[in-house]
């Protein structure tokens, strides 16, 4: 494997994660991230105007979104300037289910077992924050 050079210490620091990874234990990871996950899908339904969009019987730790008052690639660019990244999903990747419930582009945040209930609280706040500069 031929790795670039800028691209070492990003490897490093996953390999990092990978090793801590190990001694959680993969149901323990699940758990956490189902948790995570559900926080922020929670607290995402709580902003008016907000939709979560993900579907499924499970939920994993990928959640989706839409805004009445910000498109989704506005508010990529708007956490981007807080340090958080989120990023767009279009129709591509599931064109049927998209187009049936009309959409066409969403936000797209995923959670690891590394992130903490603290952060998902300060996305929300940026984004509560990002969604009433907007209107």
């Amino acid at each position: 494997m031929a790795i670039a050079f800028g691209s070492s210490a990003g490897f490093l620091t996953s390999m990092g994660y990978q090793t801590n990874a190990l001694g959680w234990g993969l149901e323990a990871i699940k758990e956490r991230v189902y948790h995570l996950a559900g926080r922020l899908r929670q607290q995402l339904s709580e902003i008016d105007g907000v939709q979560v969009t993900d579907e499924g019987r499970e939920k994993c730790g990928i959640v989706t979104f839409i805004s009445e008052q910000m498109e989704p690639t506005a508010i990529k660019e708007a956490m981007a300037a807080h340090k958080i990244n989120v990023w767009t999903s279009s129709s591509a990747g599931s064109p049927v289910s998209f187009q049936a419930r009309g959409l066409t582009n969403v936000v797209r945040a995923s959670l690891h077992y590394f992130n903490t209930e603290q952060e998902v609280d300060y996305f929300i706040d940026i984004l509560r924050k990002t969604l009433k500069l907007s209107r």
